[in-house]
């Protein structure tokens, strides 16, 4: 006589698997980090491809091959340039954090006459966290690494532009069989269109955010103002404290750097009035519904993966958050934690 076979439920399953799961990933950081940039750029890449194709220049329009081959051109040559300046910024950065600190400490000594001794002992005590030395180590060993890890980046990235066609056709094949099942080309597509949307409408309104501040930190001198430019650009991803951070940088290096405060007010007034209208008012514009998402559950995911993967994660929280919205969407099982990620609970035209 047979016995009967145990099924575990799914909620036990999960409880069970998901500490091996984040377990994983945060031991195989330096693999899956690397990984999901790429991969990430890569459905930005995609995005840019498919509407290359859909335009007409000059009465010309892209063949498939001609879009991939410039998405690889303009992508490849971005990533480089980007790792340039942040190497070139890192050095400088470190020669300027001594004359910053210098500078912070005396303005503390001037508003110890206004705010009390027990604050300017507090802004002490904070300036002397400011570990230059240990700074001095952790960008050189950044710097050592950044050539390595780029290059692996871009093969990544290559060889995923390259093999897109034969991915496509792989997930094609990888059809549930299960009428009631969750089918696996439905969740890669619906995740992608998702993530497309995200990533491309971001990229267009971060690149402009990025834009308009490397012109007004240009214009007033400040220092750093490509990398400044290029961090807006990157923390435009992040949402909610994204747009924060934008205006901290920039205000500090400015506070720092002159001795007027004009510089200040200028960053404040000009680059963050502009950074406003471009979220509140183009951003919606072009993203509309595209993602359902509660903004609690987002800042949830955003400290999560923060904690897991450090600066990189706040980054990567929305897209991954996305994939983990559509995927439980798609599993009978799952839908409740697609709900629960949800802004409305409506989770049928996540797309």
């Amino acid at each position: 006589m047979k016995s009967a076979q145990v099924i575990a439920p799914d909620w036990f399953k999960i409880i069970v698997g998901l500490p091996f799961v984040i377990l994983l990933l945060w031991l195989g950081q330096d693999l899956f980090k690397l990984l999901a940039v790429a991969f990430l750029i890569f459905i930005l890449a995609t995005a840019f491809t498919d509407r290359l194709s859909r335009v007409s220049i000059l009465g010309h329009r892209f063949s498939g091959w001609q879009s991939h081959a410039l998405a690889l051109a303009i992508f490849i040559s971005v990533i480089w340039v980007f790792a340039a300046i942040s190497s070139t910024a890192a050095g400088e950065i470190v020669e300027a954090l001594p004359r910053y600190q210098e500078r912070l400490g005396g303005i503390a000594v001037k508003l110890e006459s206004l705010l009390g001794p027990r604050l300017v002992e507090a802004l002490h005590q904070a300036l002397d966290g400011l570990q230059v030395g240990d700074l001095v180590v952790f960008l050189a060993g950044g710097l050592v690494g950044s050539i390595a890890q780029v290059s692996l980046l871009t093969i990544y990235f290559v060889f995923l532009v390259l093999e897109r066609s034969d991915w496509q056709k792989k997930v094609a094949m990888l059809s549930s069989p299960d009428p009631h099942g969750a089918d696996f080309a439905v969740i890669v597509r619906r995740a992608a269109i998702g993530i497309k949307n995200f990533m491309w409408v971001n990229a267009v309104t971060s690149a402009m955010s990025g834009a308009v501040a490397y012109v007004v930190f240009r214009l007033i001198g400040l220092d750093f103002a490509s990398f400044l430019a290029i961090m807006i650009f990157f923390v435009g991803f992040i949402p909610n404290i994204g747009a924060f951070i934008g205006i901290l940088l920039p205000s500090f290096v400015a506070l720092a750097q002159f001795d007027s405060l004009w510089p200040l007010v200028a960053v404040i007034v000009i680059y963050g009035g502009a950074d406003q209208v471009i979220s509140n008012v183009i951003t919606p514009m072009m993203q509309g519904k595209s993602l359902n998402m509660s903004i609690f559950m987002i800042t949830v995911s955003l400290v999560f993966w923060s904690l897991l993967w450090g600066g990189l994660g706040a980054f990567l929280a929305v897209p991954l958050t996305v994939i983990v919205m559509v995927v439980a969407s798609e599993v009978p099982s799952l839908r409740w934690l697609a709900v629960l990620l949800s802004k409305d609970g409506q989770i049928d035209h996540l797309e």
